[in-house]
């Protein structure tokens, strides 16, 4: 049994050896494996960590592709893998050291039953508890998934986000041949829950190892996040290709249609959030402000409710977004953002003066 671990690689450069210590130790341990590293136009140190680990380790590979997002450099590291399961991973989070065992393990007990998962899903932990478990799915370890017995996978696909992430599967390589590589789409928002979509929808067994293999990095530090312009455009065209799953999985409705409308919801909420807590410049806020207040999908959703999950931070938004005068309030919540920002820094700048820094 070999792996490919494919890890799309953009400015990582603090990360890059975190994310190959347990995929070393793995190898060293005797796993078949090799990392794909994707290095897509780094504007850091990345592209020569990169390069050093290649040099150094026959089964590290690395490819560069010039700034091509992390979808497409997924995409790329899914054609140049060669193993007999694709395992993802992203620069700034780690995999477990026991994780290529285990999946070893799993698989071959299932081959001693004739089956050859085309999907193996495995639970999450937050990097700094990783004794609990990110997700309380309601799957069965040892359990075949097939046929009807999917819709399990439908139902969580379609009322939340815990199944979207592709960094808690492990797929097999001919199965992704054989199904849609999404060649020619462009799009780095929102992948993940077509791809995932994609995969539950067209394996024919999917299994399930019920312990935390993979571990999750939180990078954002509190409202701040990093602002992408075309992350509403990717959306909506994201949103509207997985509708097209929703119709075939639920072909009558089922009530997810209103979850749904509430997921949109909450995607205007992360996409104004992440605008007016950017730090870019005020003007700019303004002016991106108004072109997605202005889009057609926004005006549909934001005005409706927010799934009962929603994050505090985005709740608080959404609330903004639907006061009485949504623009001036969101835009005064840009500005006492900014100013708090700008005091933090002074202070930080007087700090490394005293501190002869």
């Amino acid at each position: 049994m070999t792996f490919s671990v494919i890890i799309p690689v953009y400015n990582a450069e603090k990360y890059i050896d975190g994310a190959l210590k347990p995929v070393i130790a793995a190898r060293n341990n005797g796993c078949e494996l090799e990392a794909v590293l994707v290095e897509n136009g780094s504007e850091d140190g990345s592209a020569m960590i990169c390069d050093r680990y290649a040099e150094q380790y026959d089964f590290i590979k690395v490819n560069h592709f010039g700034n091509i997002g992390a979808f497409r450099a997924r995409l790329e590291g899914m054609k140049l893998a060669t193993g007999d399961y694709l395992v993802f991973a992203d620069a700034d989070d780690e995999l477990s050291e026991d994780c290529f065992a285990e999946l070893s393990e799993s698989i071959a007990a299932y081959g001693i039953r004739d089956i050859t998962p085309d999907l193996v899903i495995y639970n999450a932990a937050d990097s700094r508890d990783r004794n609990n478990k990110l997700f309380s799915f309601p799957f069965e370890q040892g359990k075949v998934y097939q046929g009807e017995e999917k819709r399990v996978f439908y139902d969580i696909m379609s009322s939340s986000d815990a199944l979207n992430a592709m960094w808690n599967k492990a797929v097999r390589r001919d199965f992704i041949r054989e199904t849609d590589s999404f060649d020619g789409l462009l799009l780095n928002h929102g992948e993940d829950l077509l791809q995932t979509a994609e995969f539950i929808d067209k394996a024919e067994t999917i299994v399930y190892i019920d312990k935390a293999l993979y571990y999750y990095n939180q990078n954002s530090a509190g409202l701040t996040g990093s602002f992408h312009r075309e992350y509403m455009d990717n959306q909506v065209k994201a949103w509207k290709m997985f509708d097209k799953y929703i119709e075939k999985w639920h072909r009558d409705g089922d009530g997810y249609w209103d979850i749904l409308d509430k997921r949109k919801t909450l995607t205007c909420a992360i996409a104004v959030k992440s605008l007016i807590y950017s730090g870019i410049r005020r003007t700019d806020i303004a002016r991106y402000l108004k072109e997605m207040m202005a889009m057609p999908f926004y005006q549909e959703y934001a005005g409706k409710e927010l799934p009962e999950w929603a994050p505090e931070g985005d709740v608080f938004v959404y609330d903004l977004m639907n006061s009485d005068k949504p623009y001036r309030d969101l835009m005064r919540s840009a500005t006492k953002f900014g100013i708090k920002s700008t005091v933090k820094k002074i202070l930080g700048w007087k700090e490394d003066v005293n501190n002869g820094n």
